[in-house]
């Protein structure tokens, strides 16, 4: 098991966030999720009752829940995101390179203009997120199985 601390940000504002920027989709199953891939980041597009509930479990907490990578989903406290069959090995894959990376490891919310209005893509980034728009707001555990 892949153990780390992942830096944990939010916006300034409310609904302010970066753009997720160039990317590779592994694929968009039938429960709305997408996800996308780039050199050092990966990013999982949820809709929008889904963020409701990450914001609850994330959000409304002093100490955040642990992310929990699975082989059949993410766990998130009591929110799990379900990760289609077919795509299990790979998203755990992509998740591993970036823990492996040995740089610090940040999550934040970010957009794309390609997925619909309002949806927001938690990103999980090598590269730290743009210190106009967002602060530093704690840490996370992060455990890939």
């Amino acid at each position: 098991m892949l153990e780390r601390d992942l830096k944990r940000y939010a916006a300034y504002f409310r609904g302010w966030c970066q753009a997720f920027g160039e990317h590779e989709s592994i694929y968009r199953d039938e429960t709305g999720i997408s996800w996308l891939t780039a050199s050092t980041q990966l990013g999982l597009v949820l809709p929008k009752p889904m963020i409701k509930q990450l914001n609850r479990e994330v959000l409304l907490r002093e100490q955040a829940p642990a992310v929990k990578f699975r082989r059949k989903c993410i766990e998130i406290g009591s929110l799990e995101i379900p990760i289609a069959k077919k795509h299990q090995k790979k998203a755990r894959k992509l998740m591993k390179k970036i823990l492996e990376s040995g740089d610090e490891v940040h999550v934040f919310l970010t957009s794309h203009l390609l997925y619909s209005s309002g949806s927001k893509i938690i990103t999980f980034s090598s590269k730290k997120p743009l210190a106009i728009i967002y602060k530093e707001i704690g840490t996370m555990r992060i455990r890939v199985a």
